[in-house]
C-alpha cells in the first residue's frame, strides 16, 4: 500500500485509542479525482488530529482505499463525524466522492499491547 502524500505517515502514540478503518472500493479510473477531492479537504478532519492515515494499492485488488481514523472512543467517533458535517465544505467533499465508490466498509479496531499506534 501506497499513502496519499496529503496524509502523511502514522504518528505513534502513547494512549489507547479505538480505531476507525473505512475501506473504498472505487470505481476505475476515479483514484485521482477521489485523491484530489480529498487533498482539499482532509484539513477539515485532520483539525481534529483524528486522521491517521490514507492508504491506496497500486498491486493486487486496485482502487481500493483505506482511511484510519483515531478516537478515544465511539462517542468520540460520533462527535468529531457531526463535527465534520458543520465544517463548511466537507459537504463538498461527500457530494464529489460517493458518486465514485462502488462499495465502503467501515471496522472498528484496537491495537495489540506492541502496536506503536496503541
Amino acid at each position: 500500500m501506497l499513502s496519499f502524500s496529503f496524509w502523511g505517515d502514522p504518528e505513534p502514540s502513547a494512549q489507547r485509542r479505538i480505531y476507525e478503518l473505512r475501506t473504498y472500493t472505487l470505481k476505475p479510473g476515479t483514484l485521482i479525482e477521489w485523491g484530489n477531492h480529498w487533498a482539499r479537504a482532509i484539513h477539515l478532519r485532520k483539525s481534529r488530529e483524528d486522521g491517521v492515515g490514507g492508504f491506496f494499492t497500486q498491486i493486487g485488488p486496485l482502487y481500493i482505499v483505506h482511511h484510519i481514523w483515531a478516537y478515544a472512543d465511539l462517542e468520540a467517533r460520533k462527535d468529531a463525524r457531526d463535527a465534520a458535517w458543520s465544517s463548511p465544505g466537507w459537504d463538498d467533499c461527500v457530494a464529489n466522492t460517493v458518486p465514485l465508490i462502488r462499495e465502503m466498509n467501515s471496522r472498528i479496531l484496537v491495537a495489540n499491547s506492541f502496536s506503536p499506534l496503541k
